[in-house]
């Protein structure tokens, strides 16, 4: 017991002080499974296996595919291990899954013993209607038909654009996308299948190449008392992807956009842990794991390969010529894998969110700008921020109260002494349209009436003796709501119902809600979380650890939902995330450090959470620890106006550094920053719809637009915002004054001057100017955007101003962008309450507004419909084109316009056109 305090002491106090231990996480040849794994891969010769199908066991109907699998062991039959496959309806990919037939006397054991089959059930959007495989997006006639050449047995979807070649005898699938062979399973016969045995049986168990570390036991110093009563389970697959050399995806790692060959490092780990300033440019674990790799090629091929499976999990990558080999393997749980195919990488990302969920369309005012730390001290303390921020003309939408707004520690109370009268604090936030998150984490500080609650009701996480689990975190001991258990869930709204009982019976809908530490974060259990025997809901931790966090964000989701009646849409932030969190919660980068290595970072962070169906994210600006320059936090803030999720966020002990209390010049610079921000909101909130729509980026990849461009494969610091043609290049490098952006082929547009270039023919690297005070942002040719030009204090006052169209016109004077809006608070746009529509720029004649939905549509919420302003960028191609007047044909009426240029030639404005978004209407240029 002594040494487990002395550990909760030092994780505490590097909580306060220190970088992260690396010490502290296992390498991969100090985890049992994973050096097994690569072990048996560098053993096993690939013509050689111990898995073969049962041809007996073989049976198809019109949509499924089954058999068994036999593992042999020193040439015996010792393992029958369930196969299934499927394609999905309406989707280009398919299922295949590998399960386990155990009999093993349960009357001994407390958990349930068979594999954990039921990640599905979290990552999958939908219920199946009887098993995983009757999921409605199944084709009824996905099998077309079946043969068998000598021992391969080949199957077709309707469509013929997909076709499997599976090896009997030795379990192996090729893999063919319209006619091309695009992957192989088990290419190297690495499938390797740990089955049930016991101790005394071991040794009869192992084949030649297989190594028995830890199998048994585990000897890393904080996790010797993992009581591993299943032994080992790991399961692990091999694929090849033919013509694809670049892999991405499998957030969340500090590190590049394109995955590193793993041959001499440890492999990527996906396993959710607190890593407290965690490691750059590195391979090991953080907070959130969602297991979906992308890749691409010049060749308008891309593939998707989602491993869903949320034990602990590692993943090599091998670069082979054109080609690259992954090997996936997991501490336990079952084999299921979905495989995804497309032309463009977005098509995947498409295709999963139709499988996982799609992101929730957020409030609009949530994608303002967000203010906090840890920790503002009590209400006069927050009013007084507030105050600041709107003396110096700065907006921002939410304030943030961390962990010391709560009676010594303990959820769903307040401090009273600092925080007397919530209820006023809210309604004088709501006056003024503005937002308060409070922290609500699944650690429960033992023996009060929210834990005494849990013990009562037996949704608390348990020991492997099924005891109450007892760790430390922030107050102390600790004990963790099972939200697993739909019982859990029930207490868990309950617990919110209660705290928010008050405010609700206001009609105040403007608190939400920050789900911290549910890795889970317990600083005295082995790697910073949990001993991996706990019982969730009767399931070892072991099997559910990844999806724990998304158990947790998902009830208060719920909850909060309800309790709201669907008046607001609930704002969850969540630190611990998997496949399928995207329904449910934003997320950001975790405690990041007040450097420009960080801040550097940051950028392929977003990015590959944006690429893995999760692209509400951010990064603490400036910097969660430490004393950022003037220049890092101006520098940090134009990065940050392009995440999805904009929150200014500081540790206990940094200096105050709200924007208000910045000198002078620093001060303006991120006013003007975070005024570009909001001006840019509808923007943004279109690219959240299309997100919600299809999953596509907020923060898109240069190759996730432009595949087609190998030169693009390694850029991660610079990116798309959605599908606008705003082309982004933070600056990352302190003292720089410019910057090299790498363009491809068409005319842009500076975002601010309108001032435009041409890229000739192939994408080229071309220097701009980035003094301290500008933003490298560029409009591509071709799109069309739109802006609330007017500075308001937050999102709500803007709700009643006019729109901006930006026009930046293509080589050919051709553009087109959308618009959508709705309320931005509720859920009415699922009942018909929204407007989108298309502006189109012709040949640079015409510009037509074709309204898709919600044609007239008067509904006093959406607020002001009109278009005040209309810019269009200038070049040598159409400044002829614009003449002195325009003609407009709107509502049926006939009417000319002035049209008006500025000094530098650059841009033409068209001043109140008297056209508004709801109808169609079309504007003459000659």
């Amino acid at each position: 017991m002594l040494i487990w305090k002395l550990i909760w002491l030092l994780l505490s106090v590097c909580h306060l002080c220190n970088a992260f231990s690396d010490y502290l996480l296992k390498k991969c040849d100090q985890s049992g499974f994973c050096q097994r794994n690569r072990h048996y891969a560098s053993q096993i010769d690939s013509s050689k296996s111990y898995y073969a199908i049962d041809e007996g066991t073989l049976h198809w109907n019109d949509t499924v595919l089954s058999a068994t699998i036999i593992k042999t062991v020193k040439g015996n039959p010792i393992a029958r291990l369930p196969f299934t496959l499927t394609y999905f309806q309406n989707l280009d990919s398919l299922r295949f899954t590998i399960d386990e037939i155990r009999e093993i006397d349960e009357s001994s054991f407390i958990i349930d013993t068979n594999r954990y089959n039921e990640t599905w059930k979290w990552s999958f959007e939908k219920l199946p209607q009887s098993d995983t495989l009757t999921v409605k997006k199944i084709k009824s006639n996905a099998f077309s038909w079946f043969k068998t050449v000598q021992n391969i047995i080949t199957i077709e979807n309707s469509n013929n654009d997909l076709k499997i070649e599976l090896s009997m005898d030795s379990f192996h699938l090729d893999i063919y996308h319209n006619s091309e062979k695009v992957i192989s399973v088990n290419e190297k016969s690495l499938l390797n299948i740990e089955h049930y045995r016991t101790p005394e049986l071991n040794e009869e168990n192992v084949n030649v190449e297989e190594s028995i570390f830890n199998m048994f036991h585990d000897n890393f110093q904080y996790s010797r008392d993992d009581s591993m009563p299943l032994g080992p389970e790991s399961v692990g697959l091999d694929f090849k992807l033919y013509n694809f050399n670049s892999v991405y995806g499998i957030p969340e790692h500090a590190d590049s956009l394109r995955l590193k060959d793993t041959r001499n490092s440890d492999p990527y780990r996906l396993f959710n842990v607190d890593v407290f300033e965690y490691n750059i440019n590195s391979t090991m674990p953080t907070y959130g794991s969602i297991p979906l790799m992308i890749s691409t090629n010049t060749r308008n091929e891309s593939i998707g390969l989602f491993w869903n499976n949320a034990a602990d999990t590692w993943i090599d990558i091998k670069y082979e010529d054109k080609d690259t080999l992954t090997h996936w393997y997991s501490e336990n749980g079952i084999i299921d894998v979905v495989l995804l195919f497309g032309s463009k990488p977005t098509d995947i990302i498409s295709q999963y969110v139709e499988l996982t969920g799609k992101p929730a369309l957020p409030l609009i005012s949530s994608i303002g700008y967000h203010q906090c730390r840890w920790n503002y001290n009590d209400e006069l303390d927050v009013l007084n921020v507030e105050n600041g921020l709107d003396s110096m003309g700065i907006p921002f939408d939410f304030i943030w109260l961390d962990l010391e707004y709560t009676d010594d520690k303990k959820f769903f109370t307040w401090k009273l002494d600092s925080f007397g009268n919530p209820l006023r604090l809210l309604k004088k936030l709501n006056q003024l349209g503005r937002n308060l998150v409070v922290l609500i984490d699944p650690h429960l500080k033992d023996n009060y009436f929210v834990s005494d609650l849990l013990k009562t009701k037996s949704v608390e996480v348990k020991n492997y003796l099924n005891q109450t689990f007892v760790g430390h975190c922030w107050p102390g001991d600790s004990i963790w709501i099972d939200t697993l258990s739909q019982f859990g869930q029930s207490v868990w709204f309950e617990l919110f119902k209660n705290f928010t009982s008050s405010f609700v019976s206001n009609n105040l809908f403007n608190l939400h809600f920050w789900n911290d530490m549910n890795e889970p974060s317990i600083f005295n259990g082995p790697e910073t979380t949990a001993p991996k025997d706990l019982i969730h809901d009767g399931r070892e931790e072991r099997s559910i650890h990844n999806l724990y966090g998304l158990t947790v964000h998902e009830a208060t989701y719920a909850s909060i939902k309800e309790l709201y009646h669907s008046m607001k849409r609930p704002f969850i932030l969540t630190r611990s995330f998997f496949a399928g969190s995207q329904r449910t919660a934003a997320t950001w980068t975790g405690d990041n450090v007040a450097s420009w290595d960080y801040l550097k970072v940051s950028i392929p962070m977003v990015l590959t959470n944006n690429i893995a169906g999760m692209p509400f994210i951010g990064a603490d600006v400036a910097g969660f620890v430490g004393n950022p320059s003037n220049e890092l936090i101006i520098r940090w803030y134009q990065a940050g106006i392009w995440y999805p999720f904009f929150r200014a966020h500081a540790h206990i002990d940094s200096m105050r550094r709200e924007p208000y209390l910045l000198d002078n010049s620093t001060r303006n610079i991120v006013r003007e920053t975070i005024q570009l921000r909001y001006s840019l909101l509808p923007t943004f909130y279109t690219a959240f719809y299309e997100s919600s729509s299809s999953g596509s980026p907020i923060a898109k990849p240069m190759v996730f637009q432009y595949n087609n461009y190998e030169e693009f494969y390694d850029i991660d610091d610079q990116f798309y915002i959605g599908d606008f043609g705003l082309l982004i290049k933070p600056i990352t490098d302190e003292g720089a004054t410019t910057t090299t952006i790498y363009f491809p082929p068409g005319i842009f547009y500076d975002l601010k001057s309108m001032k435009s270039f041409q890229v000739e023919e192939h994408a080229q690297r071309i220097e701009v100017p980035a003094p301290v005070e500008k933003v490298p942002a560029f409009i591509e040719g071709g799109h069309i955007i739109t802006k609330r030009e007017r500075s308001r204090r937050s999102t709500k006052p803007m709700t009643n101003d006019p729109y901006t169209l930006v026009i930046a016109p293509g080589l050919a004077n051709n553009a087109q962008g959308k618009l959508y809006v709705d309320d931005g608070e509720s859920f009415d746009y699922q009942n018909g309450e929204s407007i989108e529509t298309i502006f189109t720029l012709s040949n640079g004649e015409v510009l037509t507004n074709n309204v898709v939905h919600g044609h007239s549509l008067r509904s006093e919420t959406l607020g002001n419909l009109k278009i005040e302003k209309i810019i269009i960028g200038l070049t040598q191609q159409n400044g002829d084109l614009l003449k002195d007047f325009v003609n407009i044909n709107s509502n049926g009426e006939e009417y000319q316009i002035p049209v008006h240029k500025n000094a530098e030639g650059t841009m033409a404005f068209i001043k109140d056109p008297l056209v508004s978004i709801d109808e169609n209407w079309e504007i003459s240029f000659n």
